[in-house]
């Protein structure tokens, strides 16, 4: 594991992604502690992979078409609201 401050980053930008290319992973420090991360990602890192049921489905459609207003943060945040949701209409 690498470390590096925040501005030591923003001179080695491209040294830091590269070594995070290879693997290592680059901690940055602001005021003595760790604040953001670089690291390698592939394919895997950016498909979505929490799934939804077909009635979790048809349930977030329904929340979307009557509260219009509702966002989640992540697919991962949806599923959760979802499996409570759900499980308090038993």
């Amino acid at each position: 594991m690498i470390t590096a401050s925040v501005s030591e980053t923003r001179r080695k930008l491209s040294e830091l992604i590269e070594q995070a290319r290879k693997g290592e992973e680059v901690v940055i420090i602001k005021d003595s502690r760790p604040v953001a991360a670089i690291r390698r990602i592939d394919a895997a890192d950016l498909e979505l992979a929490t799934t939804l049921t077909d009635r979790q489905a048809r349930r977030l459609l329904d929340i979307s078409e009557s509260e219009r207003g509702k966002t989640f943060r992540s697919a991962a945040a949806a599923v959760r609201f979802l499996k409570k949701d759900m499980s308090s209409k038993r």
